[in-house]
């Protein structure tokens, strides 16, 4: 190859890389502290009841999602509905029960007893290479409802998740309307019955709205809005996310691959604390209690995005004043520079 021809290559990949990192300094800029926080307080209000799943509460949160998906500008991958209704698992309350328990709008009086069905809610952002394959970004959207002490609320469990689902979604769909559009399509899952063990999450590896077999990656967010008791200790230590991944290729998630975008944006300390339970074999263990591990099971290259666990988590002093918003931005613009460098890799 003659050094102009070498010339011209080096001069083409430089000018991509930099074209690469002008457009992800144009999006993570784009995430707004203020937002988090109106979704937030939304979701973790009295109003959503802790957003149990099979209660009008459940009902009303995918509602909202869905509304938040269309107002954003993603496809509806079921004609003009984004509910993809799960149907094997039993409803656990009553539809009369329900819908006495408070009258919150009326699309909910009257309904059947089919609108109470656990439902992921699914929003897709098309690609420039329909052929390609495709990304799965998943956060779950119910908590627990109530106990014999109050609302559940569920702010950092998972409103802090669902959160960064919508406000990555609306920074990419905003995006794409100006032609800055990601060479893969990703799908957008809003997970229900997370919490009566991945329910959600694995009926969608089962019916997926895209071919399983084609997604490249999963990212998924839980509970990402808080600082847990480790890094309590000093103010110092809050810039942080417990990343737990696996890829058996190791082509699309690594340490070096993960710390080199890092250091290129938010430069968040990346704490591998957990990092041993992406290869553990206990049932039960951390890596298998979040919607990525049905995708693990796969074999999908699968990420966990995690601030870790507090005194409040799964009590009714989960609330949305607790949620840590700076650090919760910062958080959301890593996560927001991966996904859409994997779109684009």
């Amino acid at each position: 190859m003659s050094n102009k021809y070498c010339r011209i290559l080096i001069f083409f990949f430089c000018f991509s890389a930099y074209s690469q990192n002008k457009t992800n300094l144009n999006l993570i800029n784009r995430v707004s502290e203020d937002s988090l926080k109106k979704y937030e307080y939304t979701l973790a209000s009295e109003l959503f009841g802790g957003r149990k799943t099979h209660t009008n509460k459940g009902l009303l949160t995918s509602e909202y999602i869905s509304d938040k998906f269309r107002s954003n500008g993603l496809k509806a991958p079921f004609g003009q509905s984004y509910a993809q209704i799960i149907s094997n698992i039993p409803k656990l309350l009553h539809t009369t029960q329900a819908i006495n328990d408070e009258k919150i709008s009326n699309s909910l009086n009257n309904v059947s007893e089919h609108n109470f069905a656990a439902q992921n809610i699914i929003g897709i952002l098309r690609g420039r290479n329909a052929g390609e394959t495709h990304l799965v970004i998943t956060a779950h959207h119910d908590h627990m409802g109530r106990s014999e002490d109050g609302i559940l609320y569920g702010a950092d469990d998972n409103g802090s998740g669902i959160s960064a689902l919508i406000e990555v979604s609306r920074i990419l769909c905003e995006a794409a309307k100006q032609g800055i559009r990601p060479k893969r399509t990703i799908v957008f899952v809003s997970t229900d019955a997370e919490e009566k063990k991945l329910v959600g999450s694995e009926y969608y590896v089962n019916n997926p709205v895209l071919p399983i077999s084609k997604t490249y990656c999963n990212v998924n967010f839980d509970m990402i809005g808080r600082i847990d008791s480790t890094h309590l200790v000093s103010k110092n230590l809050n810039n942080y996310i417990y990343c737990i991944y696996k890829d058996t290729t190791n082509q699309v998630l690594n340490d070096s691959y993960l710390n080199n975008l890092n250091d290129k944006s938010t430069q968040l300390m990346l704490d591998e604390r957990y990092e041993n339970e992406a290869v553990s074999t206990v049932p039960y263990s951390l890596i298998t209690r979040s919607d990525h591990y049905p995708f693990m099971k796969k074999g999908i290259p699968s990420i966990w995005f995690f601030s870790g666990f507090h005194d409040d988590y799964h009590q009714t002093t989960d609330t949305a004043d607790k949620i840590c918003y700076p650090e919760l931005k910062r958080r959301v613009q890593f996560v927001l520079t991966l996904i859409w460098n994997l779109a684009n890799k």
